[in-house]
């Protein structure tokens, strides 16, 4: 008689498949999927976060050196902004940023951000990052997209395997110097080529992709314990990978998704 197989070890995992492929998972993995600050409220660059992710989850600084400020001399509107100082590094990636956690970007969703920045000085900037859209994952980094600076030109990398999206060859726009500028970062989700991204700077239209994979997916090794949302934003120098100090400010940031 042939020996029946015991499968009462995979029980669990059929149990974890059913719940993640057969109930909404919006049920499990909620919060919040909008956000404003104009940076005027607050006394001290501490009170921008309240330990329950209501405001601002955590200051992310790699470097002793490196640190966030509220400030009252560049300000894009009100009177106050964010200064972030990142000095360079070449033992580790220097960040100076600020990061909301536990929010919840859903496949099929359209996400809109707005945040305008200054960046001091002329020094060549080669991959400096402003912004972050990604999920925690199990194992990795978090994957997502980012926005960088190459070439002083901006550009969307994404934390997961797909190519960079670039501006047009001849008619790139470059990141203005020494004054405010808007960006507006526009991307309907997907885990299929059906996705798009597209982002402008100050009103004009510098990124348009269509047909494209803006959510990750678990890959062996790589990441693992991807949901197919994104639950984390990240503004400031989300990774400097330059050969220079950078100051950088932040204010005026809105996030939400489209109706």
């Amino acid at each position: 008689m042939k020996k029946r197989k015991n499968i009462s070890h995979l029980i669990p995992l059929l149990i974890l498949f059913w719940i993640f492929n057969s109930c909404n998972k919006e049920k499990y993995f909620g919060g919040p999927d909008s956000y404003t600050d104009d940076f005027e409220s607050y006394l001290t660059i501490d009170s921008l976060l309240d330990g329950n992710n209501v405001r601002w989850s955590f200051f992310q600084q790699t470097l002793s050196s490196n640190h966030a400020e509220i400030d009252t001399q560049i300000v894009h509107s009100g009177n106050q902004s964010i200064r972030f100082n990142g000095i360079l590094s070449s033992e580790t990636v220097s960040k100076s940023s600020i990061v909301k956690q536990k929010m919840a970007f859903y496949e099929g969703e359209t996400v809109e951000i707005e945040m305008w920045f200054y960046i001091q000085g002329t020094d060549d900037l080669e991959w400096l990052f402003l912004f972050d859209l990604e999920e925690n994952s199990a194992i990795g980094a978090g994957p997502g997209m980012r926005l960088a600076m190459v070439s002083n030109q901006l550009r969307v990398e994404h934390k997961y395997n797909n190519p960079d999206i670039v501006q047009k060859p001849g008619n790139e726009i470059n990141v203005p110097r020494n004054e405010w500028f808007k960006i507006k970062f526009e991307t309907l989700l997907s885990q299929k080529e059906k996705g798009s991204v597209k982002v402008w700077q100050n009103d004009t239209l510098i990124i348009e992709q269509y047909n494209w994979v803006t959510l990750p997916s678990d890959f062996l090794y790589f990441q693992q314990g991807t949901k197919g949302m994104y639950t984390n934003i990240e503004f400031g120098i989300t990774a400097n990978s330059t050969e220079h100090d950078v100051i950088l400010y932040l204010d005026d940031v809105t996030v939400k998704v489209k109706p």
